[in-house]
């Protein structure tokens, strides 16, 4: 047995092979667009949401879930429901606050002649699918008086309330030196 003529059919059949497996390759990676350019993987793309898509949804939901153009909602401070009338929607407060969730402050005239400030969220993927958490409306303001104030974690990176503390006027304590005694 020659020892070259197995070398030379072990060349032949790996060279037909890589050959065979060059064609191919090469048909798969010259279907492109256009010559030269790499096609990219093509996730299929949600529609995004704009802040306008946030603001037209805020307006029809309370439009929405309104009677004769009032809003009821029951305050949860005074526990007393208010009737409101949109006055108009934030556009340039509204923003998102994590994946899917966007900050919305609205402005209402109640029927018992104050004004209101209401802070919602609105959730979703996309402008098809968004809804209010309705667990989240809060009366920030009633006649421009701040019930709480917006503070930013950076430990937990979200958005938290923070309460405001108001302070009661008491009466100046008579100074004892101890108690019980004048």
């Amino acid at each position: 047995m020659n020892l070259f003529l197995i070398p030379r059919k072990s060349l032949a059949t790996v060279t037909v092979l890589l050959f065979m497996l060059g064609l191919s390759a090469s048909s798969a990676f010259s279907e492109r667009e256009h010559p030269g350019q790499v096609i990219p993987y093509k996730e299929e793309e949600k529609p995004r949401i704009t802040k306008e898509d946030v603001a037209k949804f805020a307006e029809e939901y309370i439009r929405k879930n309104s009677t004769e153009g009032v809003f009821k909602y029951l305050d949860k401070n005074t526990e007393k429901y208010l009737g409101l009338m949109l006055d108009k929607v934030h556009k340039d407060k509204l923003s998102p606050t994590k994946t899917d969730e966007y900050f919305v402050c609205a402005d209402f005239k109640g029927k018992d002649g104050n004004t209101y400030d209401l802070d919602f969220f609105v959730q979703g993927t996309n402008k098809d699918n968004l809804r209010v958490d309705k667990a989240s409306i809060a009366v920030h303001k009633m006649n421009g008086k701040e019930n709480y104030t917006w503070n930013y974690n950076k430990k937990k990176d979200l958005w938290e309330k923070k309460a405001i503390l108001i302070e009661k006027e008491y009466p100046e304590p008579t100074k004892r030196e101890h108690p019980g005694y004048p």
